[in-house]
């Protein structure tokens, strides 16, 4: 009974120590960072451009179908089976190109899409983010309070989210202005 004794006050003697080293605890929306963000930061941004430069392409490639179909309206309506023949042929080449570019050029797209969102090098930029707000604000622990982990949050304080802080971190690393929703 003396050993149970002694090992209980050990434990509780601790207990005030433990308590001292969990000062704060910050709570963080991951998703919310993720959709505001995210759809700012640079590579997203790089994503979008390609997508334009695509779609560009594709417009040009357009017009020049719809030149080409305009030459060979001429070319049967002066008669000339030939050049409308030639043209014809021009016409389904450059369709046949345009629209294995579109395919190909698309399915590039969405797997760095896909890949842009599971990045290591966005995750990164993510917890170093976190961790700086974290050590700056003197929180101890930062838990995720979205997606299927708010099942476990009862009830917090908006003093314990960091989630607006995490975002403006990451918008002035990236050299962007944030004010906050």
């Amino acid at each position: 009974m003396k050993r149970a004794g002694i090992g209980l006050l050990v434990v509780l003697a601790g207990l005030p120590l433990f308590a001292e080293r969990i000062t704060k605890v910050g709570i963080l929306d991951i998703e919310k960072v993720y959709a505001i963000y995210f759809r700012e930061s640079k590579a997203v941004k790089e994503l979008q451009n390609l997508r334009s430069d695509v779609l560009r392409a594709i417009n040009r490639i357009d017009e020049e179908i719809l030149f080409l179909e305009s030459q060979k309206l001429d070319a049967e309506s002066r008669g000339d089976g030939e050049a409308a023949l030639r043209l014809d042929t021009e016409i389904f080449q450059k369709r046949q190109y345009r629209d294995d570019y579109r395919r190909i050029k698309m399915d590039q797209i969405r797997k760095r899409s896909e890949n842009l969102y599971k990045s290591d090098e966005f995750l990164d930029e993510l917890l170093q983010a976190i961790e700086y707000i974290a050590e700056s604000g003197g929180y101890s622990l930062v838990l995720n309070s979205s997606g299927q982990f708010s099942q476990f949050f009862f009830f917090y304080t908006k003093e314990v989210d960091i989630t607006e802080m995490v975002i403006q971190e990451l918008m002035r690393r990236a050299g962007q202005s944030y004010d906050g929703q």
